[in-house]
């Protein structure tokens, strides 16, 4: 959980670097990569597939959702941040490092309940439906 916690606070600098470049929040082609990616990670420690993918579309999913509310609240009134943002590159390769780890820790923890995922989840995010997603990659919700 501390992992899906790390990367649903990047979300805030993923979608100042979207919103300073003027693109969606959503990229199918890229997230059909990470998924890819993470699905035979997760085989290979000997998962199936489509539980995988759905802790994986999950965790992308919160993420936009993040993103989707900070660029809601800074067309609204929400001053956008100090200084520069950062590329999107540089986020990617941290997100691609951290979701290394975020499989490796899920498959350590699978059975974790989704409510206590997502009140673990609560204080890293804006929007606390981001959290109740990112906890459904744990499976059904109690």
């Amino acid at each position: 959980v501390a992992a899906m916690a790390e990367r649903l606070e990047l979300a805030r600098d993923i979608a100042w670097a979207k919103w300073a470049d003027g693109l969606p929040v959503r990229d199918p082609a890229r997230e059909a990569i990470v998924i890819e990616r993470l699905v035979r990670q997760g085989e290979a420690a000997g998962f199936d597939e489509p539980l995988v993918a759905q802790f994986v579309r999950a965790q992308i999913q919160a993420s936009c959702l993040e993103q989707e509310t900070w660029m809601a609240k800074w067309r609204k009134d929400t001053p956008l941040p100090a200084g520069e943002p950062p590329t999107l590159e540089s986020l990617r390769l941290k997100l691609d490092r951290g979701s290394s780890l975020l499989l490796a820790e899920w498959a350590a923890a699978p059975d974790t309940p989704p409510a206590a995922a997502r009140a673990r989840l609560l204080p890293s995010v804006i929007n606390p439906r981001s959290a109740a997603l990112a906890a459904t990659g744990f499976g059904k919700t109690d």
